[in-house]
């Protein structure tokens, strides 16, 4: 699967305090750094980076962070997880973490069917992007 976007995770907080995030993302910054979460690059505002992460936006001047490659898919996304002959439980689900697996060099994605978290991570090999929302079941 090509990679269209430039992903990014700070596994830690550089040793500058708060300069390096724009004053009126660093509160959200600190909810959701250091993690593993994987934050896409959706351009630049002046100085700073956009990194995106589902409904969330935050920019930062470029830092210490570690570079990481996509498997295509983001959070929000609605995806089908594949059987693999039985392996998986098949569903329709929406991505609602995603996260690296440094150890691994992996994403691991978690789910959410029908707003309930599924217990168990997934990776891109187990799942196939749904391209247009699926009507609901009536």
């Amino acid at each position: 699967m090509s990679v269209t976007s430039d992903y990014r995770i700070y596994p830690w907080w550089p040793q500058n305090g708060n300069a390096w995030v724009h004053p009126d993302d660093v509160k959200l910054a600190r909810r959701l750094i250091p993690s593993s979460r994987m934050f896409r690059s959706e351009g630049r505002e002046g100085s700073y980076l956009v990194l995106g992460y589902g409904p969330y936006r935050i920019r930062v001047r470029p830092a210490l962070r570690q570079l990481v490659r996509g498997d295509g898919f983001n959070v929000g996304d609605q995806v089908e997880v594949c059987s693999h002959r039985g392996r998986n439980r098949a569903m329709i689900a929406t991505i609602r973490e995603m996260r690296y697996d440094n150890r691994k060099r992996a994403v691991r994605y978690s789910l959410r069917v029908r707003g309930k978290p599924v217990a168990r991570t997934y990776t891109a090999g187990d799942l196939r992007k749904i391209e247009r929302p699926l009507a609901p079941m009536r």
